[in-house]
């Protein structure tokens, strides 16, 4: 049995070709259904989002089962083998595992890192998992891409970097408010800038978000757009609605400040914290009391660098994981046919402790439920204690080049059938 991965992806192919090569949600099912029944396909899985299409599959040969994806693609989507060929990169065995590990972890996204495509891989995988197209390789390879991923995200928050201004000066205000479930925003200039700002911001737990704009009526219209937390102000009314603030983000293209520092210094302010997007400058901050914290965007700028550091960084050390990952997913498919062997002598062993109670039961018949309960508990206990150092020494026997003969050796030792020690996984089509 071998794991193949047939992609079809942004990076070898433009939009005019990868908009041709698109499952919609809806098609998935009968897709999977379709390639479950070709020649050569054990197992399958399709993940297809904007920016790849991909086949994951466990075949019984390579050629064949390359053939016969290749061809379902084909007549899927109405094009020829021949072209399929040309646009598809094909992996097998540890480059196909390596592969749909960086895939879920955001290793090849266009956005490299980003976790939207873990949730994606999710999707396809219960799909196909429900359907019963994928089996025992598929379904163990799939969860250990997606625990992979979840462990890589929640160690590395390249998510979390921003990577514009406006998201940067976001983040310094939750940085420097930390809560904001009682927070009150300012956002003044609703162009480009101050309209995606709006709209991060307005996701972000606000109590109150006020926005000013020179045009009036637009800052009215866009504030009908969000629901209560979100009110428009007249722009007049900016210093203020800055003062009753906790946080002002100013994003308008005057040519001189619209705020001046100067208005905070009697310390009667609420403001703790200003990010000005402008150039030229938006606020005068020469006399900006010290209690103040002020961001302009060439702080921004530097903060934004030091992000792509970090996230480079953090790239590199979760793509340092993923052959180890390989690794062990590969261990466990190397153990795979001990398991009925463990299963036996997990299912004898349980069998001499249910004798035994039993016998126990019958000769004090005087205990109590609470006391059956101990005593059946910590039977149990033993047994497991017992037959953990033979389930472990069977396991590593698993990955010697000798193991049919040293695992026909334990069958005879537990009294199991050495026929256990021959057993392979075996797949009906």
């Amino acid at each position: 049995m071998y794991v193949i991965c047939v992609s079809l992806n942004y990076q070898h192919l433009p939009i005019t070709t990868r908009e041709q090569l698109v499952f919609s949600k809806e098609e998935l099912t009968q897709a999977n259904e379709l390639l479950s029944d070709e020649k050569s396909i054990l197992e399958n899985m399709i993940l297809s989002t904007c920016n790849r299409t991909e086949v994951y599959a466990v075949v019984d040969q390579i050629h064949t089962g390359r053939y016969y994806i290749k061809r379902f693609l084909a007549n899927w989507f109405h094009v020829s083998i021949d072209q399929v060929s040309k646009w598809a990169e094909i992996s097998f065995k540890r480059d196909a595992v390596t592969h749909l590990l960086r895939v879920t972890t955001g290793l090849e996204s266009l956005i490299v890192g980003e976790p939207q495509i873990l949730g994606q891989v999710k999707d396809a995988f219960f799909t196909a998992r429900d359907l019963g197209t994928t089996g025992v390789i598929l379904n163990h390879l799939a969860k250990d891409a997606i625990t992979f991923a979840k462990k890589q995200h929640t160690i590395h928050r390249v998510s979390e970097l921003a990577k514009t201004s406006g998201q940067t000066g976001l983040h310094q205000i939750k940085m420097n408010l930390r809560d904001l479930s009682d927070k009150h925003l300012v956002i003044a200039g609703l162009g480009n800038v101050g309209s995606h700002v709006l709209k991060n911001a307005s996701t972000m737990g606000f109590s109150e978000i006020t926005i000013l704009n020179r045009t009036n009526e637009k800052a009215v219209q866009m504030a009908g757009n969000y629901g209560k937390t979100v009110q428009a102000a007249d722009w007049d009314k900016l210093a203020v609605a800055a003062s009753a603030a906790d946080a002002v983000i100013l994003a308008t293209s005057a040519k001189t400040p619209v705020l001046d520092g100067r208005i905070f210094a009697s310390g009667t302010a609420n403001l703790k914290i200003v990010v000005d997007l402008g150039v030229p400058r938006n606020l005068h901050s020469e006399d900006l009391p010290a209690t103040i914290t002020y961001f302009d965007i060439d702080h921004l700028t530097a903060i934004i660098s030091k992000n792509q550091q970090e996230k480079a960084e953090m790239i590199d050390q979760m793509a340092a994981q993923v052959p180890a990952a390989v690794d062990d997913f590969y261990v466990w498919e190397q153990q795979l046919h001990v398991v009925p062997v463990i299963k036996e002598i997990r299912e004898s062993a349980m069998d001499v402790e249910k004798t035994a109670y039993d016998s126990l039961l019958r000769k004090l018949p005087e205990l109590d439920a609470h006391q059956r309960k101990v005593i059946s508990k910590h039977m149990k206990s033993i047994i497991n204690q017992m037959i953990l150092g033979p389930i472990k020494e069977v396991k590593e026997l698993a990955l010697q080049d000798d193991v049919d003969v040293d695992l026909a050796f334990i069958c005879q030792i537990f009294g199991l059938s050495t026929d256990l020690a021959k057993q392979e996984h075996t797949y009906e089509k």
